[in-house]
């Protein structure tokens, strides 16, 4: 009899843990990352009112926080964070938790703005629950087992056929569950995820996300969950709705005067970030499983939206669609068909930016006209090539009929460098993209000072001294000219070292040369009273040297001037009068 009971009882407390563990459905997810807070959704069998733990370790759960009131599908918003910090997490419902580990956190957004390294997953045409769709995630999983991504991209065609609940639950959810738990994704919808509608909204897609509709994570506010922005350090994300016509005036993402592309130029032209990417699902490009010659939706984007990404400086635009993966060049004013394609007029740069070594593989230094273009639609979903294949503007691919892949995008400070990773985990393609680089420096020091030079980019470095280190102290006694490159002979820094001979202290002008205010919070103003015409030069460099402003003034006795400063530093304000040198050093707030 009391093995019996013992039995009894312990089929009671086995059956009570399974109940338990089909409490829970789905998630947990996260949503809309900030530098300071984040969204945690899940969803459970019954009705529970949601509750998250949250504390600087698993073992330190010391703050939660509560729905207010019951429900199957939970959402709850972690505030009062901060930035670039991890965050141990659980969720569950009174004091129970359904789901909590060592690998259940969240690392909060940046501060906008900030250089430090970033990594993305770009993930196109997933969900599909086929040998492709697990290998290539197992590929990502491999190779990112040291450094996972900070941020995930989905480029629509999330979940097939139709994007139903519950194959967005078989195909989506049941399969990315350790990614799910501890990184934040931004999605944009395909037309899978409208079941080929454009104009029914009432969908899983905007029933599962929450989107940063109100520039809660930066840029410019949308109101649309179909479309959106988001900020993340440097980087500046724009997820665009290539499917559907929008509610607001049944316009598509090619009508250049709809709703969608009115809210994206002023969300262009507010960015002032590093970089911009730009997701959406359908290709302007591409001769892969859909061809962009002959479908409509995808020459009217190439005709119509191409010129205003290219026109407002967008760095990255990643499609899905076509199922494979085929990557650009630098393309400019490619707006026709591919048989109309120019070397000679649409290339704004003519390398492979596989930045390795090879011929002709410098990066991608994106200064002018011109945007790179990747399809990258093979993470579950595999098909062949259209005719025509490769298209002519195609730098490197990897077709859809040998096999699938996703891609890692690595930021750091103003270089990008990207790979697309196949199911087999072998490296099919990288390029590296640069910007404000090749610069060429002028620093003034007093005899007897040191400065520092330090290289414009983030990598590997040759001085001219022989030093191989990224930043170079001197104390030339003369004015000396130094220089860096990278070790590929790609890129090359020139700092002009100018020493001044004369000091202010002995300087007869010193006395009729005013530079306020200082500290200044934007502007400062130069004043100059001579007792007699002079020829006059004045420059103002940043802290790296690089020149703002240099203006000449020939024979004049007085000089007024008002400089704004761009951004929060120190600067060098230099004025010479005939041969006699003063310099003015500045801080803006």
């Amino acid at each position: 009899m009391r093995g019996f009971l013992y039995l009894f009882l312990f089929g009671l407390m086995l059956a009570g843990s399974t109940a338990l563990a089909q409490n829970l459905v789905r998630g947990p997810y996260l949503q809309v990352i900030t530098p300071t807070s984040v969204t945690v959704r899940w969803r459970t069998n019954q009705p529970v009112i949601g509750r998250v733990w949250s504390g600087p370790s698993d073992t330190q759960l010391t703050n939660s926080l509560r729905e207010g009131q019951a429900s199957l599908e939970h959402s709850v918003t972690l505030t009062g964070l901060q930035p670039a910090t991890r965050y141990a997490y659980a969720i569950g419902h009174d004091e129970i938790k359904l789901a909590a580990g060592p690998d259940y956190y969240v690392q909060t957004a940046p501060t906008t703005g900030d250089k430090r390294p970033m990594r993305m997953w770009v993930l196109g045409d997933f969900g599909v629950g086929n040998e492709n769709q697990q290998a290539v995630y197992q590929a990502y999983r491999k190779a990112t087992a040291n450094r996972p991504a900070d941020l995930w991209l989905w480029l629509g065609d999330n979940a097939y056929c139709c994007g139903t609940d519950e194959e967005y639950q078989q195909y989506v959810f049941n399969v990315y569950g350790p990614t799910f738990r501890n990184t934040p994704f931004y999605p944009s919808p395909g037309n899978h995820d409208y079941a080929d509608s454009g104009t029914n909204f009432n969908i899983p897609y905007y029933k599962l996300f929450s989107m940063p509709t109100k520039a809660e994570a930066g840029g410019v506010a949308s109101n649309s969950q179909a479309y959106f922005s988001a900020n993340y350090g440097n980087v500046h994300i724009i997820s665009l709705d290539s499917q559907a016509q929008q509610p607001q005036d049944q316009g598509r993402l090619y009508d250049t005067t709809s709703v969608q592309v009115q809210w994206l130029k002023q969300d262009l032209a507010a960015n002032k970030l590093t970089w911009t990417i730009v997701i959406f699902h359908h290709p302007p490009y591409s001769k892969g499983s859909h061809d962009s010659d002959t479908e409509e939706q995808m020459r009217l984007l190439r005709e119509k939206l191409t010129p205003i990404l290219e026109r407002y400086g967008v760095d990255l635009v990643l499609n899905g669609h076509s199922h494979g993966y085929e990557r650009y060049y630098r393309l400019k004013g490619q707006t026709g068909l591919s048989g109309t394609f120019d070397k000679t007029k649409h290339i704004a740069e003519n390398t492979t930016a596989r930045y390795d070594g090879s011929p002709n593989s410098c990066p991608v230094l994106t200064k002018g006209q011109g945007t790179v273009y990747v399809v990258n639609g093979s993470g579950g979903a595999l098909a062949g090539v259209s005719p025509g294949y490769p298209h002519p503007g195609m730098v490197a691919g990897y077709r859809g009929d040998i096999g699938g892949g996703s891609m890692l995008l690595d930021v750091t400070e103003n270089r990008l460098d990207a790979q697309f990773i196949a199911n087999d985990g072998s490296v099919q393609d990288k390029f590296t993209l640069m910007k404000q680089v090749n610069l060429k420096n002028l620093q003034r020091i007093n005899r007897g000072e040191s400065v520092n030079l330090q290289a414009s980019w983030p990598g590997q470095y040759v001085w001219n001294t022989g030093q191989t280190s990224r930043t170079l102290t001197v104390s030339p006694s003369t004015s000396t000219t130094y220089t860096v490159q990278d070790s590929q002979g790609c890129l090359i820094d020139e700092f002009a070292v100018d020493v001044t001979l004369v000091t202010e202290a002995n300087n007869p002008f010193d006395g009729k040369v005013n530079v306020y205010p200082n500290p200044t919070s934007g502007q400062i103003f130069v004043n100059v009273a001579l007792p007699m015409p002079n020829d006059i030069s004045l420059s103002v460099a940043d802290s790296r040297g690089v020149m703002l402003v240099k203006k000449q003034y020939q024979k004049t006795a007085a000089l007024n001037e008002e400089i704004s400063l761009p951004t929060p530093g120190q600067y060098i304000v230099t004025i010479k009068v005939g041969d006699q040198l003063i310099s003015r050093k500045t801080v803006r707030h």
